[in-house]
């Protein structure tokens, strides 16, 4: 084993505000065999903790966490694949959210915290668990932007010390330390992470588990990517050189936190941590329904319960805050489409041998059981009218609607539509005024099909 000692000087990686470069290497990371340590892959959740810092509200609720929490357990269905939840444990509020969770005694997830690298935080969380806490997060800043510019440090020999205090009195409390290493894609890998963890390691006799944390997203999933931005090869370094079980906390600040994590369990991560909905600071944490989706790709479904993703859904639109509706997986509008091509393949692939054309997997899968696929703007073709259409009637008669594209009625539709959104050739001006710039509404195409039928029959 290569020894590493701690760089005693400063490592920073400062681009002056401008976005970061990567380098690529000509090796790509090497994928670890698999062992205890990093089979079988888990997810660990972080929406009550950091996803609660996400500043576009002041507060979760502590009913609406409750809540979370019992979707979450439904969601995992005893699969144990959710391995964990984390909470804080400062407030009044959050120590009341931990009594109330942890009376619930379900096996999974299993509740745990998030303290500081101080040794009251783990005495005072092991006074209000009395013991049924087993393991927590603590806070181990290991870049040389915290250690010497947020937390002003002398030396990184002095951080080493003062982290291993909490680490140590956990051990001692019979509560495994989860040491989370902030803002680790910014580090000094050789000349401070891996001799602290290695430090962690002998003192703790393995006990300690790992978090690399991400903090501001930096991190890069390409193979070749080079420490500390490349994913794999940060993650395939820290697991060949220090031997300890890693979990991977990303943030999507570059939108790559999903393949980061993905990237992560690939190259020697056990664990991956997330938020749903991507709750959390700045652009938020790796989105929980996205790992979720990804793991049933990599590694087949082990029992979830996908349709409860949408009760989460409308459980944190309704009582924390409105999740968009292109969020994939569980945003409101993501089957939906409007170009005429996509959805005559939408209509067809109901019945086509293949299975669906234009759609990645059924709405039904994750609990979108009745949703119009179609929407009649400027690009909507025949087909997209009818199953508005036919929609639309069932909706307000109770009754199967039968319109087809041979419909006289559905090319009326159709030309109207178009027409209003062309609106009225100016030749004085030399443009095209007066356009419609909205969507048909469902309603409003049934009005127009029953006001030409009614003209028809009428003779007018």
């Amino acid at each position: 084993m290569v020894h590493y000692s701690v760089n005693p000087q400063k490592h920073f990686y400062n681009f002056q505000g401008k976005i970061p470069t990567a380098t690529l290497g000509a090796q790509p990371a090497q994928i670890p065999p698999d062992s205890p340590h990093t089979q079988p892959k888990l997810i660990t959740d972080t929406t009550l903790r950091d996803g609660a810092q996400d500043p576009r509200f002041a507060i979760f609720p502590n009913k609406s966490k409750l809540k979370y929490y019992d979707f979450l357990h439904t969601l995992d269905n005893g699969t144990g694949v959710i391995e964990a939840v984390e909470v804080f444990i400062y407030q009044d509020r959050d120590l009341w959210v931990l009594d109330r969770l942890l009376e619930r005694d379900y096996e999974y997830p299993k509740v745990t915290t998030w303290t500081r690298a101080t040794p009251k935080d783990i005495k005072l969380l092991s006074e209000v668990s009395q013991g049924r806490i087993k393991e927590t997060g603590m806070l181990a800043s290991s870049s040389d932007h915290h250690i010497f510019d947020k937390l002003s440090f002398r030396s990184k020999e002095e951080a080493i010390e003062k982290y291993l205090e909490p680490i140590l009195t956990a051990c001692k409390l019979g509560i495994r330390p989860r040491v989370h290493l902030e803002d680790a894609t910014k580090a000094d890998i050789y000349g401070w992470v891996i001799p602290f963890m290695r430090r962690v390691m002998e003192e703790t006799k393995g006990q300690a588990c790992f978090r690399i944390c991400d903090t501001v997203g930096l991190g890069i999933p390409d193979p070749f990517a080079t420490i500390p931005f490349g994913v794999p090869h940060l993650v395939s370094t820290l697991a060949r050189e220090v031997g300890a079980e890693l979990e991977f906390h990303g943030h999507n600040d570059f939108g790559l936190a999903t393949a980061n994590s993905i990237a992560a369990w690939t190259y020697g991560c056990k664990r991956v941590n997330c938020a749903f909905g991507g709750l959390g600071e700045r652009t938020g944490n790796t989105p929980l329904e996205q790992v979720i989706a990804n793991y049933i790709r990599l590694y087949g479904d082990p029992g979830f319960k996908l349709d409860v993703l949408i009760e989460i859904a409308e459980l944190i639109n309704s009582e924390v805050v409105p999740i968009p509706e292109k969020q994939p997986v569980i945003g409101t509008d993501i089957f939906t489409t409007q170009a005429g091509l996509h959805q005559t393949g939408v209509e067809r692939h109901r019945r086509a041998e293949g299975g669906p054309i234009y759609l990645p997997y059924d709405p039904a899968v994750v609990g979108r059981n009745s949703i119009e696929l179609s929407r009649v703007g400027s690009l909507a073709g025949m087909d997209g009218i009818v199953s508005v259409l036919n929609r639309a009637i069932q909706e307000s008669t109770g009754e199967e609607g039968h319109y087809t594209v041979v419909s006289k009625t559905v090319k009326y539709i159709y030309d109207s539509v178009h027409k209003a959104y062309d609106g009225t050739y100016d030749a004085a001006q030399g443009r095209y005024v007066n356009y419609r710039a909205t969507f048909f509404e469902p309603r409003e195409l049934l009005t127009i099909a029953r006001e030409y039928e009614a003209k028809r029959s009428s003779g007018s």
